[in-house]
């Protein structure tokens, strides 16, 4: 486990799969982030990559070549390697590298995937990078899953929280789920609101997750069930994805930016075809990011 701290935050991440496994205020000890309990979801932040979401019937497609492939890549079931940015001194900052040669789990690119995790004042910033090391074009998708507690969540109440979307609120009317296999089927569906804020709820999440898929956000704020701000996510991906596991009300909501989007249902095409897909040119590097900020 890798920590990091800043006079008012500090953040662990674990090698296996980079993933950020606490974010906590030091002065009252308070935990933004999920810890994991088995009886919801026993993740907390994973990194999703080379693919966002599901792909139908668990296969990846490049040049005739199917690949099998779990919801959300291979990236975060991997141990990644810590790698020392020269910024270190100061105790804010952690860099995780993962190499992948070629055909490492049939994945055809070979490349290397980087997260460098920063702590700036009251904020957590993830950013992502992508190096091609092949000599051919490569496709992926990447993205965040950082989940995040909903402070005083009673299992007795409705509601435990709200989202309150930034961005062009005129294009956030409507949304996709991720229905069967975790793909998306080409149904849209309303955006649950309460005068203009989203309920954290079971009823919410009863058709699986809320899909925002054109370009709609910047950003989500977390609030509790006061309407006090807990925690903000921003980022520039396209899509994002907000989740609870279905049908179980959960002390969590998981707030997703993707760079890239899941397979639609019965999709049967190239890697290079699936949505939202990044392209990468041999030797050039792409890069993400996105930004946790508590309150």
């Amino acid at each position: 486990m890798i920590s990091i701290k800043n006079k008012y935050l500090k953040a662990d991440i674990s090698e296996n799969g980079a993933e950020m496994q606490s974010l906590q205020e030091i002065t009252t000890g308070r935990e933004y982030l999920w810890q994991g309990d088995a009886e919801y979801w026993d993740g907390r932040s994973p990194l999703l990559f080379p693919a966002t979401g599901g792909l139908w019937n668990g296969t990846y497609r490049h040049k005739g070549q199917e690949i099998k492939m779990v919801k959300h890549g291979f990236a975060k079931n991997r141990k990644w390697t810590y790698s020392p940015t020269g910024a270190e001194a100061d105790g804010n900052e952690a860099r995780f590298v993962l190499d992948l040669p070629e055909g490492d789990e049939g994945f055809p690119f070979p490349c290397r995937v980087e997260v460098t995790y920063s702590l700036h004042e009251h904020s957590l910033k993830a950013t992502l990078r992508v190096h091609n090391t092949g000599t051919d074009e490569m496709f992926f998708q990447m993205g965040g899953h950082p989940a995040l507690n909903l402070p005083g969540w009673d299992a007795s109440q409705p509601v435990g929280g709200y989202l309150e979307p930034e961005g062009t609120p005129a294009a956030q009317t409507t949304v996709l789920r991720a229905g069967e296999q975790g793909c998306t089927g080409p149904e849209r569906f309303s955006v649950p609101q309460c005068n203009g804020l989203i309920p954290v709820s079971e009823d919410t999440f009863s058709n699986e997750a809320l899909i925002f898929d054109r370009h709609q956000l910047s950003g989500i704020v977390l609030l509790d069930t006061e309407r006090r701000k807990v925690a903000r996510v921003r980022s520039g991906a396209p899509v994002w994805l907000f989740w609870q596991p279905q049908g179980k009300f959960s002390p969590f909501v998981c707030a997703e930016p993707w760079y890239g989007l899941c397979d639609p249902h019965g999709f049967d095409g190239d890697v290079s075809e699936r949505p939202y897909i990044n392209r990468l040119p041999a030797g050039e590097c792409w890069e993400g990011w996105y930004e946790v900020e508590v309150f």
